[in-house]
């Protein structure tokens, strides 16, 4: 979350909410699997499903955990699962063939064996994960239960299976007999917070101080000198290692500390930038900095939805509608629509205007552009096919004033001839005003080179928020 950093440079709750969702357009890819880097992966059974790993540690084999002994249910004894007809595999679930008591108790016993073969269904596949060495092993007692938990069907099956081999298992723990008392809970002793009485660890942070004050010159004549090791002797291999992991949490704390007293604090560029925020860093790197560095959020528009209405109805026009929420889309949001009547009054001119009846060619149209080894992304409103082979980039705009950046046109009209792989020059672009029902297309609009100087003054501008 500290990382996050949304599109177009803002970092809003809803853009934070709907990556969560894993509903964050085309920003970035959803991790579905583990990744190929060489390291422990931790998964559940059904996430390791088509995967495999040289060795497999399955823990918590433990009966009623694995298999799962407590029924979850199914459709109609419990009315908020989806009921069984309407489900994909149907024909393999219970089906409750009566309306009395027999055939509810019929019902709930076929439910049982289908959860049962559900769950070796999933314990095969844990047990089929690893290419040459699988670890199964359970546990007996858990500090929140006071009967203890023995080895569960499957490690019995398991051990088995061992013994057919002529193998032991590496270590095994037949369930106590009833009335064990829990080992875990004779050390527990339950205190009113806070807690005033000297506990061992409270001890050991004493004593740690006073060690402390006795290297500084002011401590008590018992704590061990500044050059003397605390143990009193040399550190044998544990603790040399012990204490060599304090030291580097120290230093990482020690570095900061050091950010957070910094007079000024460096920023570095997001991953993805838009057109907006390209320009918002050209304009102003050190307010952009000081925005990436602690950013606010911003208060809800309505006019920046009715603006998002807009697009959506243009797509809906010409049969292109995307597949995801509009309110999803980086810099859809034009500021200046009212309410549904001017929203109404909008669509109305565009449909008198000069693009109601010519199709485009892309509406929406996705791009990431390199500049410089920095990403731009963003969507393009419209391209629309010339006759002369070349392209027009129009970008909607619904704003009373005519006072857009060019910078944005400029992005659009590299990103799309690199894109569809003509030269730059054959490719118009133009803010298009719905109201006055105007084509603007800024002239000398900047090219590659002069759109990457811009993000290498940028990043040297940029960086540092005070």
């Amino acid at each position: 979350m500290a990382e996050f950093q949304a599109l177009d440079g803002q970092v809003t709750l809803p853009a934070l909410l709907s990556l969560a969702r894993g509903r964050a357009g085309r920003r970035g890819p959803r991790r579905r699997h583990a990744s190929t880097a060489d390291s422990v992966k931790l998964l559940t059974v059904h996430r390791a499903k088509g995967l495999e790993w040289d060795v497999v540690f399955l823990v918590g084999v433990c009966e009623e955990k694995f298999p799962h002994t407590r029924s979850r249910g199914l459709w109609p004894t419990r009315l908020e699962i989806l009921p069984s007809p309407l489900r994909g595999d149907a024909r393999d679930l219970p089906v409750l063939r009566g309306y009395d008591e027999q055939a509810l108790a019929v019902f709930r016993e076929d439910a049982k064996a289908h959860e049962l073969t559900e769950e070796l269904r999933l314990a095969y596949v844990a047990l089929t994960r690893a290419r040459h060495e699988l670890v199964v092993s359970s546990y007996v007692w858990a500090e929140g239960r006071k009967t203890p938990l023995g080895p569960s069907p499957y490690q019995l099956t398991l051990r088995r299976v061992l013994d057919g081999w002529g193998e032991r298992p590496l270590a095994w723990l037949d369930k106590p007999e009833k009335g064990t008392p829990n080992p875990l809970w004779a050390h527990v002793r339950e205190v009113p917070w806070p807690v005033t009485e000297r506990t061992e660890e409270a001890l050991l942070r004493l004593d740690a101080a006073e060690r402390v004050r006795a290297a500084l010159g002011g401590g008590a004549g018992g704590a061990a000198g500044a050059d003397e090791p605390a143990t009193g002797g040399e550190l044998d291999m544990i603790a040399a290692e012990r204490v060599a992991v304090w030291d580097e949490e120290i230093e990482r704390l020690l570095a900061e500390s050091r950010r957070e007293a910094a007079a000024e604090i460096q920023v570095p560029l997001p991953a993805g930038l838009s057109a907006t925020s390209l320009a918002r860093l050209r304009d102003d790197p050190q307010g952009f900095a000081a925005e990436l560095a602690r950013p606010m959020p911003r208060p809800p528009s309505a006019a920046a939805r009715f603006g998002t209405r807009f697009h959506e109805w243009v797509e809906s026009r010409f049969g292109q509608q995307d597949l995801i929420d509009p309110d999803e889309l980086p810099g859809r949001a034009d500021v200046g629509i009212d309410d549904y009547a001017d929203l109404r009054g909008l669509i109305e001119l565009f449909e008198a205007g000069p693009f109601r009846d010519r199709p485009p060619a892309r509406l929406e149209a996705p791009f990431s552009l390199v500049l410089a080894g920095q990403v731009v992304r963003g969507r393009i409103d419209a391209v629309y096919a010339e006759p002369d082979g070349g392209w027009l980039v129009v970008d909607w705009k619904t704003s009373r004033a005519q006072a857009d950046d060019p910078l944005q046109l400029a992005v659009y009209r590299v990103a799309w001839a690199e894109l569809v792989g003509v030269p730059v020059d054959r490719v118009r672009a133009g803010f298009y005003y719905v109201r006055s029902q105007q084509l603007v297309e800024p002239e000398a609009l900047p090219g590659r080179a002069e759109l990457e100087s811009l993000v290498v003054g940028g990043e040297a501008a940029d960086g540092a928020a005070g």
